[in-house]
């Protein structure tokens, strides 16, 4: 069974989601609009999501201690739900880079995610990890040096925060099948993107067996994750931003559409034949209402497809 997740927006509580000041914020009031979150997901019947947390993560670690009654109750939520929350590293914190205190910076934000996640995965049944923080190689395609200085780094972690990191390839830079190659250097899984694997596929792999090499550097009884998008195809409005007014952009290359395609989601799952399952995560603007909208597709386009679906 393949479970269906989304990250972040919340359109139809955005009180549940909506992130707080990164320098303001107290982890008390992340965890609060949380409980709200875990209250909607169990609504929707979801058991996949990802964190948007705002916070500066370097205070972490003191906080976690001042919010332990609250994060006990959250595991015993968490337990109870079977709700797999996740992560992904901010953009621009990248193992590595070639600057040593940049990545210091980085891993300090990899330690202070994996401290949080086991603290919310704490009353579950014993075994390998749930959350996973997510990271990219930023690096450019021509830095050879780039996958040996994270190998390095990811050496460098607790064994806490090794294994609740995986890596994911992008729309340029490091290819898929370069982080295939980093996996044997040091062991991090690699997350299948679907989108960034049709944007930037330089080895020229086939879906069923790029999702497949994938899936296999994914230790045993560790979930993989797969991400699934739609690439955005029509300008849209930009919100005025003072002095700057309104006005109607072009969308980016490899930009985020709204909703998934159907097409794209039933390609993947007729991808899945004689694979083990996974986490996928619908990255989409819309946020839940994208994930909603693509079941209830599924499931009249699809009906055996969707049967794959939890």
């Amino acid at each position: 069974m393949i479970r269906l997740g989304f990250g972040g927006r919340m359109p139809g509580q955005p009180e549940a989601s909506a992130p707080g000041h990164r320098a303001t914020s107290h982890l008390s009031l992340t965890l609060t609009r949380l409980g709200d979150t875990l209250t909607r997901l169990e609504r929707l019947g979801v058991r996949y999501y990802r964190l948007g947390l705002a916070l500066d993560m370097g205070v972490i670690y003191a906080q976690l201690a001042e919010c332990a009654t609250l994060l006990e109750v959250l595991a015993e939520r968490v337990a109870a739900a079977g709700v797999r929350l996740c992560c992904h590293l901010a953009p621009g914190l990248d193992l590595g880079v070639r600057d040593d205190v940049a990545a210091a910076g980085a891993l300090a934000e990899v330690e202070a995610y994996a401290a949080l996640l086991a603290a919310l995965d704490a009353r579950r049944a014993p075994g390998p990890p749930e959350g996973i923080v997510v990271a990219h190689l930023n690096s450019a395609a021509a830095d050879e040096q780039a996958g040996a200085r994270f190998a390095a780094r990811y050496a460098a972690l607790s064994p806490r925060a090794r294994a609740r990191l995986a890596l994911e390839h992008g729309h340029a830079g490091p290819s898929l099948g370069r982080l295939l190659a980093l996996h044997q250097r040091c062991g991090a899984p690699i997350v299948f993107d679907t989108l960034h694997w049709e944007l930037h596929n330089p080895e020229g792999l086939p879906l069923p067996l790029a999702l497949g090499l994938a899936l296999a550097t994914w230790p045993r009884g560790l979930r993989p994750e797969v991400h699934l998008s739609s690439q955005r195809s029509e300008a849209h409005l930009l919100p005025p931003r003072p002095p700057a007014p309104a006005r109607v952009v072009p969308p980016r290359p490899g930009q985020h559409a709204d909703f998934v395609a159907i097409g794209d989601l039933e390609r993947l799952l007729r991808a899945t034949a004689g694979l083990p399952p996974f986490d996928l995560m619908i990255e989409a603007r819309a946020g839940e209402l994208a994930l909603l909208r693509l079941r209830a597709e599924i499931s009249r386009h699809a009906p055996a497809l969707a049967a794959m679906l939890g």
